[in-house]
């Protein structure tokens, strides 16, 4: 299959050399494309991993059920910017998801999520050297792991896509909002998660 796999370089050669291992053609990008530059392409599958531009409605339409995004963070909790430090602080359950890009932003149906267990997260929290960008770097390569065991069952046609929890209320985090949550942190993505954590639980008391 011919498959673009949308996102930085630094976060998708491996994968790129996974798929082209499975018989795929892979073409990698990072740019804002325009609707003709998928037209022109007309790939049987595009990922998404760690792109940031919203796919058009026109590419979502045309694409339907063919545009998988990777995604660092446990939906339907996590979604927009900085999920897993969301997470942390207002005390929501930490994981990686797989799911299908619609016209909403982290909205599609899920192909798979994969939560961390309790004990896991206790002990990451305990750790004084796990932080924002250790733990976030953690996430990456599980969610790429969940992505592989997924893509499997796409080749094999047996991927049934299935709605996303309702939780009564909409998550989404813009940039702007994350942005003043990081400032909170003087260390920024250098933080110790535990005091991510404390810092949620004291707002809340």
């Amino acid at each position: 299959m011919k498959i673009m796999l949308m996102g930085p370089r630094w976060r998708n050669e491996a994968l790129a050399l996974w798929l082209t291992a499975r018989g795929h053609r892979v073409l990698m990008d990072d740019g804002r494309k325009d609707d003709r530059y998928f037209s022109r392409i007309n790939p049987d599958y595009i990922v998404s991993n760690g792109y940031g531009p919203i796919f058009s409605k026109f590419v979502c339409e045309s694409y339907k059920n063919r545009i998988i995004n990777i995604h660092p963070a446990a939906l339907p909790w996590g979604r927009g910017i900085y999920p897993n430090v969301w997470a942390l602080f207002e005390g929501h359950p930490i994981g990686v998801t797989i799911h299908l890009i619609d016209e909403g932003i982290d909205t599609g149906k899920l192909l798979d999520v994969e939560f961390m267990p309790k004990y896991e997260r206790e002990w990451r929290i305990s750790n004084p050297n796990e932080t924002l960008q250790t733990f976030y770097s953690h996430l990456l390569r599980r969610a790429e792991e969940l992505f592989k065991r997924t893509w499997l069952r796409v080749e094999a046609c047996n991927c049934q896509p299935f709605d996303q929890e309702p939780i009564g209320y909409n998550s989404y985090k813009n940039r702007a909002q994350s942005e003043e949550l990081m400032r909170r942190f003087v260390d920024r993505w250098d933080t110790p998660i535990a005091l991510v954590k404390l810092a949620g639980e004291h707002l809340r008391d």
